[in-house]
Parts: C-alpha cells; structure tokens; sequence
C-alpha cells in the first residue's frame, strides 16, 4: 500500500513539474517583444554568462602567453643571431687592429736608412726563449736571403743584436741584452769611448770610460765600427745614470736600449750588398 502511494506521489510530482515547464515555455512564447530573452533565457543567461566570462578570460590569458612564448623564442633568435654578429664584427675589429699597428711598425721599418755597403732585409721574429727573454730570438730569413753569421740586426729605434747562427730559412739573433754580447761604443756627444755589456736583463751596461770623460744621463750612445760587427754611427741607447767610484780609474753608466728588446716582432738584418 505505501509503494503505490509512492509511485502517485512520484507521478504527480512530474506531471507538476511538466505543466509547470508547458506554462513557461508558453509564457516565453507569447511574449509580446520577441527580443526579450524570458524567464528561462534570463536564467540561463544568468547561470552561463559566469561561465563564459570566465572561459573568455582563460582564453585571452592563453593567447597572451603563447603570443609572449612565441615572442620569447623569437627573441632568444634575435639574441643569437646579434651575438654572433658582435662576436664576428670584434673578430674583424680586432684584425683590423693588428694590421694597422703592423702597418704603422713595417713604417718606422721602412725609414731605417741602411749604412752604405749594406742593405735592410726585412725578418719577422717567430721564437724566442721565455725563460731567456733577453738573450736569443729566432728569426724567419736565413742563408737563402744572404743572411750570415754576425750580421747586426736592429729596428727603426737602434740596434737589438746580431746573428750567431744561420739556416737556409732562420737564423738566430743574439740580443745585446744577452751576458755574452759587448759591443764598442762611443759616446755621442762627448766621442768617449766604451764597451756595453749585456746583464741579461732589460738594461745595458757601459764600461771603461775614462774618469775625466763628460757624460751625463740622457747622452746618447751609438756604435764605433770597431770589432767589425757593427756599422759606425747605430743607435745603441741612452745613459741613465753614471756611477764614478771613488779612487777608481774609470766611469760605469747603466744604459736603456733603444729598441723596445722586450716587444721586437718584425726586425732588420744589414746583409752586406752584392
């Protein structure tokens, strides 16, 4: 008896909930201003219309961020691309550079003026002992550019040394820098003469003036043309200082070189002329 008065209870409950679906659907229908939405419309718009802002918010988020992915990738592109650009246009700077410093050295090459009886042939430095800075360098012209052994070798600012060995494509210069090399010198302005000594180091090293010779620091030192090595009237050096010691027979200077022997990468061989 209680399942059936259920089952018209449930009955009766959709029968309600059908007419009252009919009644709105009817009412909907013969709205006088067919642009209204009606009571379903409005309820349906007004539960949906959250839904779709919302929706529409996620979308315009999405599109933002993959337009900003996309923009983010073009640009690491961009990056790549200029950074290579950099790295070739410094690349080319740099060249650049080097050939104009080159330039400007081959120049103050070019307006060494050889002593009469010999001629400039023109080397670049390809070794040299780094533990020995100032005593040997090597040298890319040999015996086959009539290079031989004790030819002075020197740049546009004076003499750096000589050649002590000879191939047919290098040769090898020792500096005046070096503990082995002395050279007969005189004193430009007072014509004093004197032996320079190398001690291995940066500065030079003149002996054997006599006590009563003038010469001051800043005097400039060039070759005599004795021993047979090197031409009379080479740039040598300049004195820095004079020491005379007291009861010595004789005066002793330390003389800076002329030539820059720290930083040589092109020099001059003199070759006797044919």
């Amino acid at each position: 008896m209680l399942e059936v008065i259920a089952a018209r209870r449930r009955v009766a409950v959709f029968i309600g909930l059908f007419l009252f679906t009919v009644a709105l659907l009817t009412a909907q229908m013969r709205s006088v201003d067919r642009r209204q939405v009606g009571p379903i419309g409005t309820a349906a718009l007004t539960l949906l219309l959250p839904v779709q802002a919302g929706m529409a918010r996620v979308a315009d988020a999405g599109t933002r961020w993959w337009r900003l992915y996309t923009e983010i990738g073009r640009l690491r592109q961009e990056n790549v691309r200029l950074r290579t650009e950099v790295d070739r246009l410094s690349q080319d700077l740099t060249a650049a550079r080097e050939q104009a410093i080159a330039a400007r050295r081959l120049e103050r090459l070019l307006e060494f003026r050889p002593q009469p009886g010999y001629l400039a042939v023109a080397a670049r430095v390809t070794g040299r002992d780094p533990q020995r800075w100032f005593s040997t360098l090597l040298v890319d012209r040999g015996s086959r550019d009539r290079v031989q052994r004790n030819a002075p070798v020197v740049t546009a600012e004076g003499v750096i040394g000589r050649v002590i060995e000879v191939t047919p494509t290098a040769a090898r210069v020792l500096l005046i820098a070096d503990s082995r090399s002395a050279l007969s010198v005189l004193v430009q302005q007072s014509r004093e003469a004197g032996i320079v000594e190398g001690r291995g180091a940066s500065m030079l090293h003149l002996k054997y003036l006599s006590r009563t010779a003038k010469v001051a620091a800043g005097d400039l030192i060039v070759t005599s043309g004795l021993g047979g090595v090197f031409p009379r009237g080479l740039i040598v050096g300049r004195i820095l200082s004079v020491s005379r010691q007291s009861g010595a027979l004789q005066q002793e200077a330390e003389v800076e070189p002329a030539a820059s022997l720290a930083r040589l990468e092109e020099v001059l061989i003199l070759v006797p002329k044919p």
